[in-house]
């Protein structure tokens, strides 16, 4: 005899706002909330700030 504990599938609520990434976002899933969008993880999060990782210091500064 078989058990199944689980047969309810989990229910996606949104998807990550992060355009490059668009994952799935289910309920009570842990996400970060930018104003009225959740993004999935930590990367995307940072990826849709539009923040990037430098060496202090030798980071290309543009010129107006």
């Amino acid at each position: 005899m078989s058990k199944v504990l689980d047969m309810v599938a989990p229910e996606v609520i949104d998807y990550c706002a992060n355009e490059e990434c668009g994952a799935e976002i289910y309920f009570g899933q842990p996400v970060t909330k930018i104003g009225n969008e959740l993004v999935c993880s930590g990367s995307c999060l940072m990826k849709k700030l539009g923040a990037v990782t430098v060496i202090a210091g030798r980071e290309i500064l543009c010129s107006k």
